[in-house]
């Protein structure tokens, strides 16, 4: 009986989880109505001084994955958000989908509640990822017609699955 408790315990204790063992250095989220994935990796080192978060998103519909970027101005403020990646599914130019002049806060939801996200070194990871504007930005581009069929609805919003 000992042995199963130990077996249950340590399974429990050092498997994988949700919420406070993620940060957004190893965080994977994913959308409720569409097959897009969203993970969290390590800024790059010779990114801008004000990067703070560095993800992608997978678009499997479009076979394409486009690069992420969390910057806080002058290192304050609210965290802004924005993405680039290629033009079209079949495309070699890179292009911004967010305008120039848009530069949308990134928000969490952390214990039920929403707020910005903390994108400090190690915070961790919230429960949902809002990136409004995300879906209208992907709407208006060339991938309309491979990620908005049958009934698939890509949002502004991820759910935590788990991390890597």
């Amino acid at each position: 009986m000992r042995v199963l408790l130990a077996i249950v315990l340590s399974a429990v204790l050092c498997g994988p989880g949700l919420g406070a063992e993620c940060t957004l250095y190893n965080a994977r989220y994913k959308q409720a109505d569409a097959p897009w994935w969203l993970t969290f990796q390590r800024v790059p080192q010779f990114a801008a001084a004000n990067q703070t978060a560095s993800f992608y998103i997978e678009m499997p519909n479009s076979d394409v994955t486009l690069e992420g970027a969390v910057h806080v101005p002058n290192g304050f403020g609210s965290p802004l958000w924005s993405i680039t990646g290629p033009c079209s599914p079949d495309s070699a130019e890179i292009c911004t989908f967010v305008g120039e002049n848009e530069t949308p806060s990134a928000y969490g939801i952390y214990d039920g509640k929403v707020g910005f996200l903390n994108s400090e070194r190690g915070s961790r990871a919230p429960e949902q990822l809002l990136l409004p504007q995300l879906a209208v930005s992907i709407w208006y581009s060339e991938y309309r017609n491979t990620e908005w069929f049958d009934g698939t609805e890509p949002g502004d919003a991820f759910m935590l699955d788990g991390c890597e």
